[in-house]
């Protein structure tokens, strides 16, 4: 049964509070400005209306936030520095005489919550930065971070085991079906967590990993999309959903977006433009990285009309098709033309083979962001992105425990990032709108 609590205290205990408590601390900000009554609303309908009272969802929810907010590393020792800690019962509202929530029972409070919850109660605290006028929506900047898992690579292993597994490959060979599926791409996957992805990184190495995808309103740094994948889904994969849920939950009048190389996807603009967003993400220049002294993409003229590439040679390279994931058309010159070019040693290092280009089918909105991305607006966007989403990541990295999952499967992990994310905005919050408590405890 849901059991609402009323905070009171008697004279003494009062009186030792403000003895104890700091005359500013953000807590005591955000416990006295930041509306958390709303949780209440949101899990009225997990409780039944008969049985034994619960534990109160707000105080729940306040001890959770706690333990982001502090990165107490589990619930065992939130349980334990809440039952010694003055400010952390002050700020959960529970009594010094109280006993605190037992450890298991925040995890039954997450798991019933869920990360839909979690997600629709982080989307109540970005409607109340908009109600104080700290998100505009006119300018989102987005970007992910890659976080380690809570899970370990597998071990090398022992020429003996090595030598059982081949014998039991060639005994497999002889089975047909299994033939047939050996041949498919069967990439590593964690016993312990399926749901990671395995990655590798400069200086990181390989790991099991999640990404975090945000967008920050540029007026004030406020995140207002969270998503978390596998680590090796990209930005791209994410970012028009992203972009409708900021117009379609807050009805922001999102006007740019601007966002990293990793974003640079023909699909992507195409979307954005359609919705009537100006793109402001960089072009990817690696073909240009790779072949120094060779002719680029753009000395390939395009002919519409007639649907054909003019080489650098004045050579016509006819439409042979669409690349596997539909996102390119492949032009290709014939095999005597490419064999006797003059200028072929600055085309291709192909020998037998003639040159082909693929082409994006969204080329028309990778033209319109060659001229864009020479703007003062596309400079002045990709400058406040830096300073918008990047940062965010260092603090909940350096802060709040982001530098690694604490749970299991994407469901969990999802809402370890709500919780810091939320962390991170009424953190900001409090500070822009209360810099100072001034007025002692209440």
């Amino acid at each position: 049964m849901l059991k609402i609590t009323q905070y009171s205290s008697d004279i003494f205990s009062q009186m030792y509070l403000k003895a104890m408590l700091p005359e500013d601390h953000i807590l005591l900000r955000i416990k006295r400005f930041v509306d958390f009554s709303f949780i209440v609303r949101e899990t009225a309908d997990l409780y039944s209306d008969i049985g034994r009272g619960s534990i109160d969802p707000e105080r729940m929810f306040k001890l959770l936030f706690l333990m982001y907010f502090e990165n107490i590393p589990s619930e065992r020792e939130l349980a334990e520095q809440v039952r010694v800690n003055v400010l952390y019962r002050y700020f959960a509202d529970i009594n010094l005489d109280e006993s605190v929530p037992d450890h298991s029972s925040f995890t039954v409070f997450r798991e019933r919550l869920g990360k839909h919850r979690f997600k629709k109660i982080f989307q109540r605290i970005v409607e109340q930065c908009i109600q104080h006028n700290l998100i505009d929506g006119k300018h989102i900047s987005f970007d992910n971070t890659l976080f380690k898992a809570n899970a370990a690579l597998p071990k090398k292993k022992e020429p003996e085991q090595v030598k059982k597994d081949l014998e039991k490959l060639i005994e497999r060979t002889f089975d047909e079906e299994s033939k047939n599926s050996s041949q498919k791409k069967n990439p590593i996957v964690s016993k312990t967590d399926p749901d990671a992805g395995l990655v590798t990184r400069p200086n990181k190495g390989t790991m099991f990993a999640y990404s975090m995808h945000i967008g920050c309103d540029s007026k004030e740094k406020i995140i207002t999309s969270v998503e978390v994948t596998s680590g090796t889904t990209k930005g791209e994969a994410v970012i028009i959903d992203q972009v409708k849920e900021q117009k379609e939950k807050y009805n922001l009048p999102v006007e740019k977006v601007s966002a990293d190389s990793e974003y640079n996807d023909g699909e992507v603009r195409n979307e954005l433009e359609k919705m009537k967003v100006t793109p402001y993400i960089p072009i990817r220049k690696s073909f240009q990285k790779k072949r120094p002294g060779m002719f680029s993409h753009e000395q390939f003229i395009y002919n519409k009309k007639k649907d054909r590439l003019i080489c650098p040679n004045k050579k016509v390279m006819s439409y042979r098709g669409l690349t596997s994931d539909g996102k390119a058309r492949i032009y290709q010159a014939k095999n005597k033309d490419c064999l006797f070019c003059p200028v072929k040693q600055k085309c291709t290092k192909a020998k037998i083979h003639p040159r082909s280009i693929q082409i994006s089918v969204y080329e028309e909105s990778m033209v319109r962001a060659r001229i864009l991305n020479k703007s003062p607006g596309y400079r002045e966007a990709q400058s406040i992105r830096k300073t918008t989403t990047e940062p965010k990541f260092s603090e909940a990295k350096r802060y709040h425990g982001l530098n690694c999952a604490r749970y299991r499967g994407l469901e969990k992990v999802t809402i370890q990032a709500l919780l810091i994310a939320i962390c991170i905005n009424v953190k900001r919050m409090v500070t822009l709108l209360f810099p100072q408590l001034g007025l002692g405890f209440t």
